[in-house]
């Protein structure tokens, strides 16, 4: 199995990847009254307090701001969400790292998975503000599954670094919770890109997560499809994160057992 084709083996246990992020999701709200709902509820309390925030405090004066924001904010709860437990899958899954036969790589990547499907059960409130705010969607929404896609291995692809990391140094944690917060305040969520100067623009850009979420808010408040140079990008780095942070991970998991 060649350098390539390896990391991608781990995906012939998709079904038990499924399973095991349903369960986690259903574990998440077990034993409150609203169970699945509040992926429902939660976004909605989240962007309502938003939509308040910037449209009658603050006096947003971009049209459809809402959308504009969650489209961005939606994105991003799903790549810290993945991070932050995906940084610390392996140190809470000590009996399955060391007894089980199955490839330790899936507890990583089912953190990934139930985050994204919290996130898809959020995406119906952002349709619904999408239709008070009478935002046109039109052919881009098609290119959505190829965004989620790109997302979803970068997440893993960075998330097997971090819970390799934090196997021996357990500080990683608390390193990166504190990062994605910073991270949050300088990508173009809360913000229009046009309001920054062009040099501090370019900086921004070079993180591909902010162009990630430029793409998406494209689709969703824009309706326009994202640059191909920007698809290509997103594509090629998607797929050099997962498959080094694959490798990264899988040549250093045989020393797990002594650190957990």
């Amino acid at each position: 199995m060649n350098y390539f084709k390896k990391p991608f083996y781990i995906f012939k246990y998709s079904y038990l990847i499924w399973i095991l992020a349903l369960k986690e999701l259903k574990l998440r709200y077990r034993g409150s009254a609203l169970g699945f709902l509040w992926t429902l509820v939660n976004p909605l309390l989240l962007l309502s307090i938003y939509t308040f925030l910037f449209t009658v405090i603050f006096k947003s004066s971009a049209k459809a701001y809402p959308v504009y924001f969650f489209s961005g904010v939606l994105v991003f709860n799903w790549f810290s969400s993945s991070l932050n437990e995906g940084t610390i899958s392996v140190v809470g899954a000590g009996g399955f790292i060391t007894k089980s036969t199955l490839p330790s790589e899936i507890v990583v990547i089912v953190k990934v998975m139930s985050n994204f499907l919290n996130y898809i059960f959020s995406v119906p409130v952002l349709l619904v503000f999408v239709l008070i705010y009478r935002v046109p969607l039109g052919f881009p929404l098609f290119v959505f599954p190829f965004l989620i896609a790109i997302q979803f291995l970068i997440s893993i692809g960075i998330a097997f670094f971090f819970a390799t990391w934090n196997v021996f140094y357990r500080d990683t944690y608390h390193i990166v919770m504190n990062l994605l917060q910073m991270l949050f305040f300088v990508m173009p969520v809360m913000y229009f890109d046009k309001q920054l100067p062009e040099r501090l623009r370019n900086l921004v850009y070079l993180n591909p997560i902010a162009y990630l979420i430029k793409c998406y808010q494209g689709v969703f408040y824009y309706d326009t499809f994202p640059r191909p140079g920007y698809m290509i990008f997103l594509v090629v780095i998607a797929l050099m994160t997962y498959i080094v942070g694959f490798h990264y991970y899988h040549s250093r998991k045989d020393l797990f057992a002594e650190c957990l």
